[in-house]
């Protein structure tokens, strides 16, 4: 029997998605937040780090599923420090489960990464598509993956992996390519594209995902789903030039070699989801497009920028 009213735990929960999904799954259903941090101020929190098995095996008690979310992210932090990021994600992963074994938790809800796939054999990327990931983030979320399905098999620990496909949104940190581009566009500054840009990326606005991470509290069982949008699949170049265009900006494109970047040349140069499989069990369609996205951004950014 089915519940209404679940009891959720959120890891990761004062971050980026985290805070968005906690506020929205708030409405119907009681929500804890478990971070190193305190971000959302009306919702549950208990303060620990996925790093920490007692912490973890403490605090993720008595509740009917656990989004976990909590992870080290971005290129930067992750290629200055593997091995931490290693510790986090897949260390933190095999907290989480242990944790809903010996607290007997029936649902875990991951969020791993288009990283899995490392750089695609065919366009747009399948779930059952080879996951051959080239960097040490990717490793660490397909390894979590493989955790969480030895869970299943051996403790009957229900599970939905969501692979997301390059998230973006309104409080998102400039570090993400999309909210720099648009904070340098609404300031005139040049805007920095590797390479010559014509990297292809889909995104997704972040209330789509949190969308999908919510359809999944009550089906999708035992299944790998990709989520993204894959309507505006779009190359850096003419993202930038986009945003530029909807924020009247003066800012000129400014071509950075890889070489000269704080990024290591690991990047992949195509990422575009196949998303039926969402589309069919979870009735996942995304709703907002790119264009309402990067207004939506460029308004959050304005407010911070006059706030300074």
């Amino acid at each position: 029997e089915i519940k209404n009213n679940l009891k959720i735990i959120i890891t990761g929960g004062s971050g980026f998605i985290g805070s968005h999904l906690a506020a929205q799954l708030k409405k119907e259903h009681n929500v804890t937040i478990f971070d190193v941090k305190k971000n959302v101020s009306d919702i549950d929190f208990i303060e620990g780090d996925v790093t920490n098995l007692d912490s973890v095996k403490n605090s993720i008690t008595d509740c009917d599923l656990v989004i976990h979310l909590a992870a080290s992210l971005g290129v930067v932090n992750v290629e200055r420090d593997p091995v931490q990021t290693l510790d986090i994600n897949l260390g933190g992963t095999k907290n989480v489960l242990e944790a809903c074994r010996t607290n007997n938790i029936k649902k875990i809800i991951f969020s791993s990464s288009s990283e899995v796939y490392g750089e695609p054999v065919k366009i747009p990327i399948r779930e059952s598509d080879k996951a051959i990931p080239i960097t040490t983030y990717g490793i660490s979320k397909l390894a979590s993956e493989e955790y969480i399905k030895s869970y299943s098999k051996s403790y009957g620990i229900q599970y939905t992996i969501f692979r997301l496909f390059n998230v973006y949104g309104a409080m998102q940190d400039t570090q993400w390519v999309l909210p720099a581009f648009v904070d340098k566009a609404i300031s005139n500054k040049p805007i920095s594209v590797h390479s010559d840009g014509s990297q292809v990326r889909a995104f997704c606005y972040v209330s789509d995902i949190a969308n999908a991470l919510e359809s999944a509290l009550k089906t999708a069982n035992g299944e790998i789903i990709n989520i993204g949008n894959d309507t505006d699949p779009i190359s850096i170049k003419e993202l930038a030039e986009k945003i530029i265009s909807l924020t009247n900006s003066q800012s000129e494109i400014k071509f950075v070699p890889f070489e000269e970047s704080n990024r290591n040349r690991t990047e992949i140069m195509k990422r575009i989801p196949d998303i039926n499989k969402a589309k069919k069990i979870l009735n996942y369609s995304p709703k907002i497009t790119l264009d309402e996205g990067i207004e939506k951004v460029a308004k959050y950014r304005q407010k911070i920028n006059s706030d300074k």
